[in-house]
């Protein structure tokens, strides 16, 4: 009789592969003391189960279908009933195929003959139990990853800035702890923890995710993960600052399925103040006031304001003039050079009369209430996250109290970020501003100016060539308007 051999990469229950040429092993063997030509041999390595991600995972599938309906055999052997099928469909077209045919399934020891009745339902009823068993496996996962979860026991990509442990016997693992400077073999390892701390106090600070992008690229930083190809560019961007940036992991937060779920069991990178900082950052620069663009070489570009009708005053040469222009109406425009020079000379004030330490930093009481309180019910949410795990309320209970939970505490991080705006200020030394302006660049003076300053250029009226100071308005950010 000729046969065929289908093999596929498995794992038993203790995770250790079952290679494809060990399973293509045993049934030779089987093949031949049965005296059986095998003929063909299809393996591959890609995934039978159902929950497959891989599109790669079993390319030949349609090879093994072509050859049993082509009649050049009469067996076809597996390791066992898993490594042919995935679904109960499979199941049934490939049991019509070999019993339309004639061709017999062999598989852990026992030829079917397809073509009678017991071996259909001897068959069929594996493939039910393969099935169950696979649902099973997938369930008993998922609740390991909701339970480690819960217990705030790290899972899935490593977050940059921290490294894992494991089990030198079993390779289990142990624990996860920030990647801090350390001395391995006699040679000094940075860590990559004070970049990750860098990124998130830059972030709070108020810088932008592409200034920060840009200087770690230059700096040479390595990349969290490597190029996926060769053709990449190993270069920062500024989604991988901001994925940083927002990782309540690095504040000592679990996260499961987006949602944070208590504290996790690995220690923080940064403190709460800071992460607050990142978070109240990131959102304003989502809303609200125009992202500056720190790639323009003219100071008021983009952040000066149209007096006539509230547009961005952005660059223009006129006549051989350098101008700032209403990029909407175009009915304002004013000479660069004293509008800038007017601009910073009121900045330069409003740093004089900062205290060297941002008033951001000193928290107000609304602050410090709205923290307390979202302490509290953070502390509430974990009181019943204990009282999950040691049984002494029902899954059921915990999920309905975090149903009611979760929006109050998310409407209370917002507030908090509200109330703790960041600022470009931060760390600044002030006591020579004229000093710390000499040492920005165009994009660092674009970004403290757009924080510290509101520009409105109003109207000039016709006829008027001689420059009007009167003219510039300059508040502080955030002003009421009338």
């Amino acid at each position: 009789m000729r046969a065929a051999i289908y093999a596929r990469v498995s794992r038993d229950a203790r995770k250790q592969g079952r290679s494809v040429a060990e399973q293509v092993e045993e049934c030779t063997a089987w093949a031949e003391r049965e005296g059986w030509d095998v003929v063909e041999v299809i393996d591959e390595t890609g995934s039978a189960s159902r929950y497959a991600r891989s599109t790669g995972a079993r390319q030949r599938w349609g090879e093994l279908v072509a050859l049993v309906a082509s009649g050049r055999i009469e067996v076809l052997l597996t390791w066992e009933h898993s490594r042919a099928l995935r679904t109960l469909e499979d199941y049934t077209d490939l049991r019509n195929l070999c019993s339309k045919h004639g061709v017999a399934w062999g598989y852990t020891g026992t030829l079917y003959d397809m073509t009678k009745r017991d071996a259909r339902f001897r068959t069929g009823l594996d493939a039910l139990l393969a099935e169950d068993e696979s649902a099973r496996t997938s369930d008993r996962l998922r609740r390991n990853v909701r339970s480690r979860a819960a217990a705030g026991h790290p899972h899935g990509k490593l977050p940059y800035g921290y490294r894992r442990e494991y089990d030198a016997t079993t390779g289990a693992l142990l624990r996860q702890v920030p990647d801090d400077p350390r001395v391995v073999d006699g040679e000094e390892v940075a860590g990559t923890a004070p970049l990750a701390r860098e990124i998130i106090e830059r972030v709070g600070h108020g810088e932008t995710l592409y200034r920060i992008a840009q200087d770690l690229t230059l700096r040479g930083v390595p990349l969290p993960r490597p190029a996926r190809t060769r053709h990449d560019k190993a270069a920062w961007l500024p989604t991988t600052v901001k994925r940083i940036a927002s990782n309540p992991a690095y504040v000592g937060l679990r996260v499961h399925r987006g949602e944070v779920v208590g504290q996790a069991s690995w220690a923080a990178l940064v403190d709460e103040a800071t992460w607050e900082r990142a978070q109240a950052a990131l959102e304003q620069m989502g809303r609200g006031r125009p992202r500056v663009d720190r790639s323009v070489k003219w100071l008021l570009s983009g952040i000066a304001r149209c007096g006539a009708c509230g547009g961005p005053m952005i660059h223009h040469v006129n006549r051989g003039s350098s101008t700032y222009l209403c990029k909407y109406c175009m009915g304002v425009t004013r000479v660069q050079e004293p509008v800038d020079e007017l601009v910073i000379d009121r900045l330069l004030q409003v740093l004089a009369h900062l205290d060297n330490e941002p008033a951001t930093d000193r928290p107000s009481p609304e602050l410090t209430a709205a923290v307390d309180e979202l302490a509290a019910l953070r502390a509430r949410r974990e009181s019943f996250i204990d009282q999950a795990a040691d049984g002494s309320i029902a899954p059921a209970t915990l999920a309905k109290v975090e149903a009611k939970l979760r929006p109050r505490i998310e409407e209370k991080e917002r507030l908090v970020r509200t109330l703790r705006r960041p600022s470009v200020l931060s760390g600044l030394d002030l006591s020579d501003p004229r000093a710390l302006w000499e040492r920005l660049d165009i994009g660092q003076r674009r970004s403290l100016l757009a924080a510290t300053l509101e520009v409105t250029i109003q109207p000039a009226g016709r006829g008027r060539r001689i420059f009007d100071p009167t003219l510039i308005e300059v508040l502080p950010a955030g002003s009421a308007r009338g």
